[in-house]
């Protein structure tokens, strides 16, 4: 079984001027949540909402 990735747009809706930004994004049927890196948050100048401690399939800790 392969890798699923879906061509998304992020947008901040409080930054209209803010151009959207197209990424393409891994799937993960299972999430209930979604990462966005760090880049990306502070490109689209978004708010922290919440912050959790996530591990991985593969046992990493981010």
């Amino acid at each position: 079984m392969g890798l699923v990735y879906a061509n998304i747009e992020l947008i901040n809706p409080k930054e209209q001027a803010l151009q959207p930004m197209k990424v393409n994004a891994l799937v993960d049927t299972g999430a209930i949540t979604l990462c966005i890196p760090e880049h990306v948050v502070i490109q689209l100048k978004l708010e922290t909402l919440e912050q959790r401690e996530v591990t991985t399939a593969d046992s990493k800790k981010d």
